[in-house]
């Protein structure tokens, strides 16, 4: 049976939302638009899919043109995080090190393309991952890009790491373990597993695997 581990990437492997508060607002001056955002809502978007965040982000227009000003948006990050990378967070490095020596290592995110890569590329953590799939690349939501990842992979069962309640019901949907990661910006009242630090992940997923 292959075994293998998921990562969401905002919120569990990286922390960007100062660095997307001010690409999203610098694209808003750019094209003359009066939407500016502050740390809070950019928060409230992490995990969300472009469809989910438009309609969030920009309540007094239509889905098409408010699909319009997120695309400025993403254009503006993607390019912004090349060289204004988030933050990690701690133990993050030796921990992914440690998995992958066991475990094939892949990200699913809702991001659009070249966010992961973006992560990727500017901490030089290609090695550690076998992969990634984000919403960008196929327009699914995480459930069905977790499914499509294990069937594309080989892979028999999945652990998720994730800090959102919309990650732990993705993962419902996709019929594999998940464990919160509660140091990053979601709150999920009593998960069966979770973590406060990446240092304590490895015997999590080994007591999940070996039950």
């Amino acid at each position: 049976m292959k075994q293998a581990i998921f990562f969401d990437l905002d919120g569990t492997l990286w922390d960007a939302i100062e660095e997307i508060k001010d690409s999203y607002n610098e694209a808003m001056k750019t094209n003359n638009l009066k939407y500016r955002f502050d740390y809070k809502t950019i928060k409230s978007f992490m995990g969300l899919t472009p469809l989910e965040t438009v309609k969030l982000a920009f309540t007094d227009v239509d889905e098409k043109e408010g699909l319009r000003y997120f695309d400025m948006c993403i254009k503006h990050i993607i390019k912004y995080l090349a060289t204004h990378p988030g933050k990690l967070y701690p133990y993050e490095i030796e921990t992914l090190g440690l998995l992958s020596k066991s475990y094939p290592l892949y990200i699913v995110s809702n991001a659009d393309k070249g966010y992961i890569e973006n992560y990727l590329n500017n901490y030089d953590n290609n090695h550690y991952f076998s992969g990634h799939l984000c919403a960008g690349d196929t327009s699914l939501d995480k459930a069905n890009n977790i499914r499509l990842l294990m069937k594309k992979a080989g892979i028999d069962e999945v652990i998720y790491v994730g800090d959102t309640l919309k990650d732990l019901k993705e993962c419902e949907k996709a019929n594999v373990d998940f464990i919160h990661a509660s140091y990053g910006f979601g709150v999920i009242d009593d998960p069966k597993y979770k973590i406060n630090s990446l240092k304590e992940l490895p015997n999590v997923v080994n007591k999940i695997f070996n039950k």
